[in-house]
């Protein structure tokens, strides 16, 4: 019998828009880190470290996503947002501060919210009749989808990033 929460994951993963599938990334993200949070307050160095690879590899994986050319500025900005996460996260690998990574969460988490309203405001919602077709939101293949900055394929080897114990 299959795991019902792998189960959920991969059907949600599967009928999510491509922005929703960032803001995924993003909650992945988050709750890594905030994993390695607990991990560093209970001296759990082993954890900490597993943790901290999750969240560098997500982190990894939307920079390797990022489309320099048709994301212009916007993906410039998320590039450098990218390595100053990378950079806080070893930092306070480094020094074992939960505070920094908690103050990278909210970061994160403000980053996360802003993908997050961009993809509600280009989902599709269900119309109740076909007079509303009209004040539907954008379809995925409306041009404010294609001005995302990442690209449909990723760039990076996963676990290209490891912090060991």
């Amino acid at each position: 019998m299959k795991n019902p929460a792998h189960t959920y994951r991969q059907f949600s993963v599967q009928g999510a828009t491509p922005l929703g599938l960032v803001v995924m990334l993003y909650d992945g993200a988050i709750a890594a880190l905030q994993q390695a949070v607990t991990a560093i307050e209970a001296h759990d160095i082993q954890k900490k470290c597993a943790h901290l690879n999750r969240a560098l590899a997500i982190i990894a994986q939307l920079e390797g996503t990022l489309n320099m050319e048709l994301g212009g500025e916007v993906a410039q900005t998320l590039k450098t947002f990218y390595l100053y996460c990378r950079g806080q996260a070893m930092k306070a690998n480094i020094e074992n501060s939960p505070e920094i990574l908690r103050s990278l969460i909210e970061k994160v988490t403000t980053v996360r919210e802003a993908w997050h309203v961009a993809d509600r405001r280009t989902s599709p919602t269900p119309a109740t009749s076909a007079g509303e077709e009209s004040l539907r939101a954008p379809s995925p293949a409306t041009p404010a989808r294609e001005a995302s900055p990442y690209a449909s394929s990723p760039s990076f080897e996963p676990g290209s990033l490891r912090l060991s114990a």
